[in-house]
C-alpha cells in the first residue's frame, strides 16, 4: 500500500486482510505520522518514501521490500470484501498463475449501490524483481504481465475475489483531477505519444471543462485514425472511450474526426462488439435518426450482453448502462413502435433501480393515463 496525507480510510483497509497477509507493507509518502492513527499492527513494515509526483515508483518500492512469494495490492480507500478471504487462500495455492485479475467494484453511490461496473485488474501476482509498474498515474505493468505469463509459461485468471472502492464518493474529486492532469502532462512530457496518456487526459481536461481536451482528443485520434482499416481492434481497451468521446463531440458538431457518424458507429460496432457504452451510444443514435426498431434491438443486446456476464468490462463505465438507464431507453423505444405491454414491464424492470426509479415511474404513469383515455 501507499499512504500519504489522508489515513483516514486506512484502518479499513488493514482490518480486512488482517488474519490474511503475512506481512503489511507501506510506502509512507508524508512521513510516519500516519502510524499514531492507527491500531498497532504486528506485521506491519512501514517505511518513508518521499513523493516524486510518481505512484509507480512509489508502488514499486513496496514491491521490491515484499518478502513473500505473492503480492496483494490495495489502494487506502480500498478494502477486501469479507466473503472473498477464502477465494484468495485458493488462489494463492495455484502453481500454474502469474496474476489473478480482482474486480474492483465501486460502493460509492447512495447505500452502496455501485456508480460504475465492476473492473477486473491484475492485484495479486507472483513477487518478482521484473513485475513492475510504470506511468506516473493510472499506472500499468511493463512488460504486460500478459507477455512475462507467456514467457514464464503461466496463466492470468480472473478470481472470485471482490476489492470493494469507495474513492468516488469524495468532495476532492476537482482536486484529484487537477493532480492527475499534472501528472499525465508530466508523464507525456517524459515519454511523448502515448495513446493511452493522451485519451486519459483528454477525458480529464473535459470533466474540468479546459478546452485543452480538444488537443489531447485530436492527438490520439490523429493516432488511430491509421488503424480504421484493420481488421482486428487495437490493443488499447482506451480506444473505446476514445471514440465514444468522438461520437458525441462530433454529434454536436465540436470535432471533426473526417468520417461520417455512420461510418465511426460502424467501427465501434467492429472493434467493440461487447462494450455496453459504445452499444448505448449507437442506440441513442439509431433512435435520433428515427431506426426505432434498430435502436431497441441495439438495447436488448446490452441487457443480454449484462444477464450473459459477457460485456467488455474494461474501461470501467457508468453501471445504469447494465440496468436501470437501458431499460428506461427501452422502455420508450417500445412505446414509440406501440408495444406498450413490453413498455411496461421495461419500466416495471427500471423502478428498481434507485436511481432511475422515479423516471419509469412517471413512464409507467404517462402510459397507463394513455390507456384510462
Amino acid at each position: 500500500m501507499i499512504v500519504g496525507q489522508k489515513t483516514g480510510q486506512l484502518p479499513r483497509a488493514l482490518a480486512s486482510v488482517s488474519g490474511i497477509a503475512d506481512e503489511i507493507v507501506i510506502a509512507a509518502t508524508a512521513g510516519l505520522d500516519f502510524l499514531q492513527y492507527i491500531k498497532p499492527v504486528p506485521l506491519l513494515k512501514s517505511f518513508e518514501f518521499p513523493w516524486r509526483e510518481d505512484f509507480s515508483a512509489a508502488r514499486n518500492a513496496t514491491f521490491g521490500r515484499a518478502s513473500g512469494d505473492w503480492i496483494f495490492w490495495l489502494d487506502a480507500d480500498e478494502w477486501l470484501d469479507s466473503g472473498s478471504s477464502a477465494a484468495l487462500a485458493h488462489c494463492l495455492g495455484n502453481s500454474n498463475v502469474l496474476s489473478w485479475l480482482c474486480d474492483i467494484t465501486d460502493v460509492s453511490g447512495p447505500e452502496g449501490i455501485p456508480k460504475f461496473s465492476p473492473t477486473p485488474l491484475p492485484r495479486i501476482f507472483r513477487a518478482g524483481p521484473d513485475i513492475r509498474l510504470t506511468g506516473r498515474v493510472h499506472e500499468h505493468f511493463v512488460p504486460p504481465l500478459e507477455a512475462t505469463a507467456a514467457r514464464l509459461g503461466l496463466e492470468i485468471r480472473r478470481a472470485n475475489i471482490r476489492i470493494l472502492h469507495d474513492g468516488y464518493n469524495t468532495a476532492d474529486e476537482s482536486d484529484k483531477l487537477r493532480r492527475n492532469i499534472r501528472l499525465m502532462e508530466m508523464e507525456l512530457a517524459d515519454r511523448p505519444g502515448q495513446l493511452f496518456y493522451q485519451i486519459r487526459l483528454s477525458q480529464a481536461l473535459l470533466k474540468m471543462g479546459d478546452s485543452r481536451s480538444g488537443t489531447y482528443l485530436l492527438q490520439a485520434w490523429e493516432q488511430v485514425l491509421g488503424q480504421v482499416r484493420q481488421a482486428t481492434p487495437p490493443a488499447e481497451p482506451m480506444v473505446g472511450p476514445l471514440l465514444d468521446s468522438i461520437l458525441v463531440r462530433q454529434s454536436r458538431g465540436e470535432f471533426d474526426s473526417g468520417l461520417p457518424l455512420e461510418h465511426l458507429h460502424q467501427i465501434a460496432a467492429r472493434w467493440f462488439p461487447r462494450w455496453p457504452p459504445l452499444l448505448w451510444r449507437r442506440a441513442n443514435w439509431q433512435f435520433k435518426q428515427g431506426r426505432l426498431a434498430e435502436a431497441a434491438g441495439t438495447l436488448e443486446n446490452i441487457l443480454r450482453l449484462a444477464a450473459d456476464g459477457n460485456w467488455q468490462p474494461i474501461p470501467s463505465f457508468e453501471s445504469g448502462i447494465l440496468g436501470g438507464q437501458t431499460l428506461l431507453d427501452l422502455g420508450i423505444c417500445y412505446v414509440h413502435l406501440g408495444k406498450m405491454d413490453a413498455a411496461r414491464q421495461s419500466f416495471q424492470a427500471a423502478a428498481k433501480d434507485p436511481q432511475w426509479a422515479q423516471a419509469a415511474a412517471q413512464n409507467l404513469a404517462t402510459i397507463a393515463g394513455k390507456r384510462g383515455g
